[in-house]
């Protein structure tokens, strides 16, 4: 069999997660991005995080999942 084509396709949708940060002091956006990142996605999972020498507990709560995908189909040549 020859390969005549090739397609290059990306899926995507919006999916939602949920998050919940406790911290002792005010975090900023680069902070909060940084726990966000560093957390297991196990539903309901609490995570202690040192942020600047500050102790962060950040719970991942849970993901709504988009059910409006959209499909982008190019040809590769």
């Amino acid at each position: 069999m020859t390969n005549k084509y090739k397609y290059k396709v990306q899926e995507y949708s919006q999916d939602t997660r949920h998050f919940f940060i406790e911290s002792a002091v005010e975090l900023d956006e680069d902070e909060i991005t940084e726990c966000v990142s560093s957390v297991s996605f196990n539903e309901n999972s609490k995570t202690g995080l040192n942020i600047n020498g500050s102790k962060v507990y950040v719970q991942f709560k849970g993901t709504e999942y988009g059910d409006d995908s959209q499909i982008d189909i190019r040809e590769v040549k």
